[in-house]
């Protein structure tokens, strides 16, 4: 796997990518529901794995981000005391 450098901006990307697919989901929830469509088979054991993983990788870069955050507040304040002395 590659290391990607991942903006504000590209965050925002992937998760209105995510948001859309789950509108797309609503839709055919809602669609379904308003046709009397109550059983629709779908192979959805791939979805599933995939989704799981995006659950994982999701979690854990957010405990990364959140690491970063800490490191860069901890930055900002030493900086802060260098300056007053």
């Amino acid at each position: 796997m590659t290391l990607e450098p991942y903006s504000p901006e590209k965050l925002d990307q992937f998760a209105l990518n995510l948001l859309d697919l789950a509108a797309i989901l609503r839709i055919m929830a809602n669609e379904s529901r308003e046709h009397g469509i109550t059983d629709l088979s779908l192979h959805d054991k791939k979805a599933q794995e995939w989704l799981s993983k995006l659950d994982h990788w999701a979690h854990k870069v957010q405990g990364e981000v959140q690491m970063q955050i800490v490191q860069a507040r901890a930055s900002r304040r030493a900086r802060a005391v260098d300056r007053r002395e």
